[in-house]
């Protein structure tokens, strides 16, 4: 399936005092849902780094800027969904942290606008599945991943919380696949030999 999203223009933060702030787009994330609908996307900036959450206007094909009576869902629903029972799903804080781990061959998500937005409904689309969180290595990760471990308790199959070895304070799983990392390292974190 092939989806062409739009960039919305740069954005303007709102005026914080007397500044305001510029971010140019460099990154999309969009959420589907069950049958492969965009539902919303993501936007990252850049110069400073934010992000934005964006739902399709039906009437006109452009975007609006807010999430109002948008339905939420997990990043990556469909190949969740889709991917053998038997297979880890791993729960990352952020699309890029998710994005980098589909591309070692993995099946991973997360939930929209990051540490502490999990949402209890987003645990039904991992009932019954082997669920391994990965937050990134700060307080307000590990405090996430308490959050996302007590909502699939009783829900997922296993759920498991990993603390990435040896990485430094205010890091997350991309800065550890780009330390060479592999998926079979993942793998026995998530006390699965690959």
């Amino acid at each position: 399936m092939k989806i062409h999203i739009q960039f919305p223009p740069t954005y303007q933060r709102p005026a914080s005092r007397h500044t305001i702030r510029a971010g140019t787009p460099v990154a999309h994330y969009p959420y589907h849902d069950e049958q492969g609908k965009v539902l919303f996307k993501v936007v990252r900036f850049t110069n400073p780094k934010s992000f934005a959450q964006w739902r399709p206007n039906p009437k006109s094909g452009l975007w609006i800027r807010n999430l109002n009576g948008t339905r939420r869902v997990l990043y990556r629903l469909p190949e969740v969904l889709a991917a053998d029972r038997r297979e880890w799903v791993f729960v990352c804080e952020g699309e890029k942290d998710a994005d980098n781990t589909v591309a070692h061959g993995l099946v991973a998500t997360t939930a929209p606008m990051g540490a502490g937005k999990w949402r209890d409904e987003y645990a039904e689309f991992l009932r019954g599945r082997q669920v391994a969180i990965v937050p990134d290595n700060d307080d307000p990760g590990r405090e996430h991943a308490a959050q996302v471990a007590s909502s699939l308790a009783g829900i997922a199959a296993t759920v498991r919380v990993i603390a990435l070895p040896g990485m430094a304070e205010d890091s997350d799983l991309s800065d550890w696949w780009a330390l060479d990392h592999t998926k079979a390292d993942l793998l026995r974190l998530a006390g699965n030999d690959a």
